[in-house]
């Protein structure tokens, strides 16, 4: 946890009222919730170091973008003295902190037919294809640094070179082999989201407003298509047997595309990487707790070892990942 002079640093530089800030979650980056004129607001506050700087610049240029030219993203909100971002610093802590207009609404609940169904998949669909649209157009050379290419996940833990989980890393660079080898066009890559799920849109009157664009990059615009997909999978399937999720993941991408294609338009043979793509992401899920795992078996839960074993068998009988052995 940060300490209470870093959030006081970070109430000044916002001009709110330190007293307002309620934690919500400290996964990737600490995030608060806090009051500003009546009004919520999201505080985020980044361990990053400070060639970083540059890399959230762009990232909240682009938010602004997109919003200016009709996304409903929320906005990030400048400092007192016109900035977007601000440097924290206390002792040996160091945190930038950004701040967010709190979108309206709420998370998807798939028991919920207002708040999971078709009608929200084709708004995410539209949603992701007007920022698609977009990233066509935005002038990123006005940004003194532009956001990270995709690149192969280097991982150099001696824990992973054996037994099943050498079968794990194996699989995860088998697929980073294969999307190396894919074009790069303007009308299949561009600047995309990279985490565009369920938990990083509220959901208001029918309505979608995207927020979190903390590990946005340049990728394939099919990858960003196949993370929202991944996400769908495993957290809205109406069933957890694999014929279920394959069942809804087909269903997911029909509405999701038919939203989609009323702002960006991507060929058949892109469309046909989808599922080749949520594949990789689900291998790249392991590594989010497996990459630097200190091979104490003991530190892993049940539910770890159980995915583990899952994920093995299914490379080894040479099977997709649950909900990616689909047909577009």
């Amino acid at each position: 946890m940060v300490s209470q002079e870093l959030l006081v640093q970070a109430a000044d530089s916002f001009g709110f009222d330190v007293k307002t800030l309620v934690f919500i979650s400290d996964s990737c980056n600490e995030v608060y919730r806090f009051t500003l004129h009546n009004q919520p607001y999201i505080l985020r506050l980044s361990a990053k170091p400070h060639a970083y700087y540059a890399q959230i610049k762009a990232e909240v240029d682009w938010v602004c973008y997109l919003a200016q030219n009709g996304v409903r993203a929320s906005l990030p909100v400048h400092t007192s003295d016109g900035q977007l971002t601000a440097v924290c610093r206390h002792q040996e802590q160091r945190f930038i902190a950004t701040a967010f207009h709190m979108a309206p609404g709420r998370f998807f609940d798939k028991s919920n037919p207002q708040l999971w169904g078709p009608p929200i998949f084709r708004k995410w669909g539209e949603a992701m294809g007007q920022m698609h649209l977009l990233t066509k157009s935005y002038p990123a050379a006005d940004v003194a640094e532009r956001r990270a290419d995709w690149g192969k996940w280097h991982i150099n833990n001696p824990n992973l070179n054996q037994g099943r989980y050498l079968i794990l890393l194996d699989k995860l660079k088998a697929l980073e082999d294969s999307i190396s080898n894919l074009p790069k066009d303007a009308a299949s890559y561009g600047l995309i989201h990279n985490d565009f799920h369920p938990y990083n849109f509220h959901i208001d009157n029918g309505e979608i407003t995207v927020f979190d664009f903390d590990d946005s990059i340049y990728g394939w615009y099919a990858l960003d298509i196949a993370i929202a997909a991944t996400h769908a999978v495993w957290w809205g399937s109406p069933a957890e047997d694999r014929h279920s999720k394959h069942e809804f993941a087909e269903q997911f991408l029909m509405e999701f595309l038919t939203g989609y294609s009323k702002h960006n338009v991507l060929t058949y043979n892109w469309i046909q990487q989808i599922p080749m793509f949520m594949d990789y992401r689900n291998i790249c899920s392991y590594f989010w707790w497996l990459s630097s795992w200190d091979g104490d078996e003991s530190r892993l839960s049940e539910a770890q070892q159980a995915a583990i074993t899952h994920a093995v068998h299914l490379i080894q009988s040479g099977q997709s990942f649950d909900g990616c052995d689909i047909k577009l």
